[in-house]
């Protein structure tokens, strides 16, 4: 059975890379969502390899830039991303990199930001998706953290909600 991806919803998608969760985003903006991305992965690498403009990117590094948002820095990363769901109708965000920030910050931090996000995504009818790989994670972590949202396993379709567009196997 395919996993139906709909408003109000925070999907994790379980994988080693998070291709899958990039393949969407241009389904969900053909479909006239509003799309936000927050990765590891350089700006120009991915408007390159998955289409994603560069505008639309948040990239989690400590290089200076305007698009750039520190690791370190969790509170300016919850803040733009409540902002985005708070000023876009139909909001979808992805955010790759948890176990960066998981690095880089205490696990509670980022524990309370995807708390925060559930909550917002639920009010605010937007979608969240992340991707994890669980070998990154301790039990108990993986535990927290798959307590609210949606699990996506690799083998699984999803589909968009309400959408003509078909990301197959995605």
């Amino acid at each position: 059975m395919p996993v139906d991806l709909r408003p109000g919803g925070f999907y994790i998608f379980k994988a080693r890379k998070p291709d899958r969760m990039y393949h969407l985003i241009s389904d969900f903006t053909s479909a006239g969502y509003t799309t936000l991305c927050v990765s590891r992965v350089h700006p120009e690498q991915l408007k390159e390899d998955f289409g994603i403009p560069e505008k639309t990117v948040f990239w989690l590094s400590d290089s200076v830039g305007t698009r750039n948002i520190s690791p370190q820095n969790v509170g300016i990363l919850t803040d733009n991303l409540i902002r985005f769901y708070e000023g876009n109708a139909k909001p979808v965000a992805v955010l790759d990199g948890l176990e960066y920030l998981v690095m880089h910050n205490d696990f509670g931090k980022i524990l309370k930001l995807l708390n925060l996000l559930y909550e917002t995504v639920i009010v605010r009818k937007g979608i969240l998706i992340t991707t994890i790989d669980p070998r990154a994670f301790s039990t108990q972590q993986l535990a927290f953290i798959e307590k609210d949202p949606i699990i996506v396993e690799e083998e699984e379709i999803v589909t968009i909600a309400g959408s003509t567009v078909d990301p197959h196997s995605r």
